[in-house]
Formats: C-alpha cells, sequence, structure tokens
C-alpha cells in the first residue's frame, strides 16, 4: 500500500488518537457472539498498544497483532508490566509473552502462516486507519492471509470529513459493506454518539462522531 502519513512519527505524541487507554465496550459485549473457546488466536490488524491485547490475553485467549511502530509495541509492554522475548523473523521484529504475539513491522508483509490458527479477526482501529486509496489493496490483503471464512469484529467511525480530517478516518459501515461484498456479509450491532460535550471529538470541531460495532460473516 501507499503510504502518505508517517505513523512512526504519530505514536512519539503524549496522546495518540487512537489509543482508547480502557478496554473496548463494544469487544466486551460482543465477544461472547462468536463463540471462541479458550486458546483460540484473535487477530489484531494494526493494534497499536490496544488495552485490549492485554484484556483478550487475561481471559484465557491467543492473541497476535501486527503494528508498524516500535514505540506502540514498546508501550503496549511497559505499560501492561510484561516481559518479553524478542526475535527476528523475516520482515519482522517479533515480540513473545505468554498468550501474545506482536509482529512489529508492515501490515502488508503478514503471511497466512502467520495466522494458520486464527478463529476471529478484531479491528478496532485498523479500517479506520486506512486511506480511501488504499482500503481495496487492505482488504485483499486481508482475504489472502486470515483462514477461510473466519468471522470480523469490527468498529469504525462515521463523522463529517469536512469538518475534520482522519486519521482515524470516517469510514461508514455502509462503505465496510460494499469493501468486503461479495465474500462477507456486515451485520449492524450498536452505534454510540462520541463527540459529548468536552470529549477531545468537540475539541476538533465535530458536532457529531458515531462509533459503531459489525459482525462480519464469511459467504
Amino acid at each position: 500500500m501507499k503510504q502518505t502519513i508517517d505513523w512512526r512519527s504519530h505514536w512519539t505524541r503524549k496522546t495518540p488518537g487512537f489509543h482508547e487507554g480502557q478496554v473496548n465496550a463494544y469487544l466486551e459485549k460482543f465477544l461472547p457472539l462468536f463463540d471462541l473457546a479458550p486458546g483460540d488466536t484473535i487477530f489484531m490488524p494494526l493494534c497499536g498498544k490496544a488495552v485490549d491485547i492485554l484484556w483478550l490475553s487475561q481471559q484465557g485467549y491467543r492473541v497476535i497483532g501486527v503494528e508498524l511502530s516500535e514505540v506502540a509495541v514498546l508501550s503496549f509492554f511497559e505499560e501492561s508490566s510484561i516481559e518479553f522475548v524478542k526475535v527476528q523473523q523475516e520482515n519482522f521484529s517479533v515480540y513473545k509473552a505468554k498468550n501474545i504475539t506482536l509482529y512489529q513491522g508492515d501490515f502488508m508483509h503478514i503471511q497466512a502462516q502467520h495466522l494458520a490458527d486464527c478463529k476471529l479477526v478484531y479491528d478496532r482501529a485498523s479500517i479506520v486507519a486506512i486511506e480511501p486509496f488504499n482500503r481495496q489493496s487492505y482488504k485483499h490483503k486481508m482475504l489472502q492471509i486470515i483462514p477461510a471464512a473466519i468471522p470480523m469484529l469490527m468498529v469504525t467511525l462515521e463523522y463529517d470529513q469536512d469538518i475534520m480530517q482522519g486519521p482515524p478516518f470516517s469510514v461508514p459501515a455502509s462503505e465496510i459493506s460494499a469493501l468486503y461484498h461479495p465474500q462477507y456479509s456486515a451485520h449492524f450491532l450498536q452505534s454510540n454518539e462520541q463527540s459529548t460535550e468536552g470529549s477531545r471529538w468537540r475539541e476538533r470541531g465535530l458536532q457529531s462522531l458515531i462509533e459503531s460495532a459489525l459482525r462480519l460473516n464469511a459467504k
């Protein structure tokens, strides 16, 4: 994919725009829908230093993430107080801990063998990080590397991009449905307004920012 955003610089900020700082409410609420068993593997593309990684591992799941920024990966382990082992593997620095494997490098270099055991893709901040002209390439790569027919839990954002430019970008549920058609069908789960009074989104000029959760099932 063509890159025009300096993601490494993004993660050197004190308050990176993608970092939620707590377990995502949609993840807690809707994960049971997927009937995962203890020890099953969940893939988190463009995972950053999400608290969700630790939470999922604490629930007994194995987490595989990919993240371009070394700062984000190291911050995750430091803030989670988790010891890790670092090894070099082809195009990645691989950070391993109990139930957690984070590939630090370019998402486009991930291969199917890295994800052979995955049972779910959890995308909280990946699709909204992808620029419009890269989304088809991102989708095609995703379908190449994940096992056939595994579902996805996707969290997306919708707002007026005439007021605020991403990232995170506005990617309406209708766009996701069209993007993954015909391989997947998208099912709406829930939406919530995020631009409450005093929120960081109001500070950036938005009067409305809708966060939505979708379940994508393979056809």
